[in-house]
């Protein structure tokens, strides 16, 4: 019954493929037959996608690899296994592929969502691209990917989410999709890199840091001691507030004046 209410004629669908094309969009499709494969070659179309039920329809995997073109496959429902052997028999063609993970509820409760299912993925397939394709009713879980790494992103889509129809409630309206494309490539920017100093940070740093300073006069010959050394900002001295306890103990080489930093030639 529901794909009986939803079917679109080949009219229809050629008219949403005109379109699409004719504002600037990339039209493609989830062929779930060879009938619909070779009107799609008719049409000719840049790429497939291939929904989670046909993972493992082996058959319909090797008609569209030999189309040679790219090919995006959701993996809902079907095991590591699975999968593994549906992109063997796409890169036989040496088809280029896209995962993604997929829960098919619809909606889907965050609980069930699992976003290890995009590592585990990113893990065993390090060569394709790696994304999610999610039916929950919000953002969230499309933004948490993008954070562990994922670089392709579906939602369903509506105009008006008070339409009819069965993936309503799990669709993304305007608003939703603008936001999406927003903070996705913000978090996007923000991810990768390593725990270390920035180059950038240096003039924080200079000011953030502390530096080793003389609190009282300090005469030639003298021991730096907590009596008279501590740290304090800015960082830009000499000897750093890590230097402090090496410091304490040694000789000053020099006379030093209150509330001055220590330079290393004092005690070096």
């Amino acid at each position: 019954d529901v794909i009986a209410r939803n079917t679109l004629t080949e009219s229809e669908e050629k008219e949403l493929r005109d379109f699409t094309v004719d504002n600037g969009g990339i039209f493609f499709s989830s062929p779930f037959s060879r009938e619909a494969v070779d009107r799609l070659e008719q049409w000719n179309v840049p790429l497939y996608k291939i929904g989670s039920g046909e993972c493992n329809n082996h058959p319909l995997l090797e008609v569209v690899a030999s189309t040679g073109k790219p090919v995006i496959l959701s993996t809902g429902m079907n095991s590591l296994e699975s999968i593994r052997d549906a992109v063997n028999i796409l890169t036989q063609n040496q088809t280029q592929i896209a995962l993604l993970h997929t829960t098919n509820l619809y909606p889907t409760p965050s609980s069930l969502v699992r976003l290890g299912g995009v590592v585990d993925l990113m893990e065993n397939f390090p060569e394709l691209v790696i994304g999610l394709s999610d039916h929950s009713t919000s953002n969230a879980a499309c933004l948490g990917s993008v954070a562990l790494g994922a670089r392709l992103l579906e939602r369903h889509f509506t105009d008006d989410k008070k339409r009819i129809g069965p993936d309503i409630v799990c669709s993304m309206d305007p608003d939703e999709l603008r936001s999406l494309i927003a903070l996705s490539c913000e978090i996007s920017m923000a991810s990768g890199g390593r725990r270390e100093a920035l180059v950038e940070e240096q003039v924080t740093m200079d000011f953030a840091f502390a530096s080793c300073v003389s609190i009282a006069p300090i005469r030639k010959g003298e021991k730096f001691s907590e009596v008279n050394t501590w740290v304090k900002r800015p960082g830009t001295g000499e000897l750093s507030a890590n230097d402090f306890y090496d410091l304490i103990g040694r000789e000053s080489l020099q006379d030093l004046k209150e509330n001055v930093q220590i330079p290393r030639s004092a005690a070096y």
